[in-house]
């Protein structure tokens, strides 16, 4: 390998540090939400709503930034995201009326976020072939470490800081964190004279021999990759299935996280304990990432994939029945490893199938459908626990959906050109 493509690591360093700070910043919002609810006034759903449309937008967005990251290049779409995802938080620290958060938080931060996870995956993902899950896997262990580390930073500035300064210092911290590490993003390796995991022009790339769907692209490296444009993306049915597969998947995505601490308090458990339960998801997360990152780049992205919907599924089913506090911290673990492995998988299977040259457009288009979907599953779950007194139907509903996503996925083949 020549030593400059060491850089690549560089990249999935810089990726690393720019998901933690960005997603610690996000997942710090609910220890905000007494002190916003208290000092403006405002009741649980006010307060709630504009982070709900703020993961609307930043979601949906994802089709500009995608687009423009295959246009100028990561470097200037995460710098500016940076500016307007800090911009947004430095002016919620200052917000004293309901409209104000939508402003700030739903639009402003909300616009700066979407130049975060699509640019910054699409980027890993054009430097690495041979190895693209592995690096996937590495640089989204950086959300997991957030959702470890950013609500516990918070809680524990906000007693001696209060809210307004601590909201204000993550703004510019964030903001000068994110916008140091995109100065290290550089498009894709043929920038430096490189091509995809350091391997000279025309070599043989054996690595491929055991990949069943990324051989899509290996087999097409020595002759020059081949690249589909969103347009001729867009017209397959591998599109259309590999984005399925991610809505149907994404549905009750959030659920666990917003509702599994509830569900541990009507089973007894006290409030530190309901607590950690999304400390023992964190955990799970990194553990899946590295693991099925690592496997999709020697089963094959497709088969690891399966793999990790055949957890979810499992998870689902057992927090349907689990009763001791023992399973429900083996549910969690075995969901987020599954739901945050496939996360990681899904830039890599596009990839796989499209080629590198328009995939911040392609993944774009695909993050934000599926994204969007994101807002029904804790909406539903509060619909049914409220309903039935329970939230069994609600985790067989996913279990379900998952079990759609798996025989979708089974029909996904390599896209041909007329």
């Amino acid at each position: 390998m020549p030593p400059k493509f060491f850089y690549g690591w560089v990249i999935v360093t810089a990726s690393f540090v720019i998901l933690t700070v960005a997603y610690g910043i996000q997942f710090s919002y609910g220890v905000f939400l007494p002190h916003i609810m208290a000092d403006l006034g405002l009741n649980r759903v006010e307060a709630t709503a504009p982070f709900s449309l703020y993961v609307l937008v930043y979601t949906v967005m994802g089709l500009v930034s995608g687009a423009a990251t295959d246009r100028l290049g990561p470097r200037i779409v995460v710098f500016a995201g940076a500016g307007l995802l800090g911009l947004g938080y430095c002016l919620l620290a200052t917000a004293s009326a309901q409209w104000q958060i939508f402003l700030f938080l739903s639009v402003i931060a909300g616009i700066g976020m979407s130049a975060v996870f699509v640019p910054v995956n699409a980027t890993v993902v054009r430097w690495f072939s041979r190895r693209r899950g592995a690096a996937l896997g590495i640089s989204g262990t950086g959300v997991n470490a957030a959702l470890l580390f950013g609500p516990l930073l918070a809680a524990a500035a906000i007693p001696w800081l209060g809210w307004r300064m601590v909201l204000l210092l993550l703004g510019l911290s964030g903001a000068a964190m994110i916008g140091a590490c995109a100065l290290a993003l550089v498009r894709d390796p043929e920038a430096m004279n490189l091509v995809p995991d350091g391997m000279p022009p025309g070599a043989p790339n054996d690595a491929y021999a055991n990949s069943d769907v990324a051989d899509v692209a290996a087999r097409s490296h020595a002759v020059g990759e081949v690249s589909w444009t969103l347009r001729q993306a867009v017209s397959t049915g591998a599109f259309w299935i590999i984005t399925g597969v991610y809505v149907l998947t994404w549905i009750m995505l959030f659920f666990p996280f917003v509702h599994l601490p509830i569900l541990a308090a009507e089973r007894g458990h006290d409030a530190t304990t309901a607590a950690s339960l999304v400390a023992a998801m964190g955990l799970g997360g990194i553990a899946g990432r590295l693991l099925f990152g690592w496997l999709g780049d020697r089963l094959g992205r497709r088969r690891s994939l399966h793999l990790t919907l055949f957890g979810q599924v499992a998870a689902f089913l057992l927090f349907a029945v689990s009763g001791s506090l023992a399973s429900l911290y083996f549910a969690a673990a075995l969901y987020i490893a599954g739901s945050s492995s496939a996360t990681s998988l899904y830039p890599a299977v596009i990839a796989d199938h499209f080629g590198r040259g328009h995939i911040g457009a392609i993944t774009g288009v695909s993050f934000a459908i599926a994204g969007a979907a994101t807002a029904i599953g804790p909406l539903l779950a509060g619909w049914i626990r409220d309903a039935t007194g329970t939230y069994q139907a609600a985790f067989l509903i996913g279990a379900t959906l998952n079990i759609s996503a798996i025989l979708l996925l089974g029909l996904l083949r390599p896209p041909r050109r007329d």
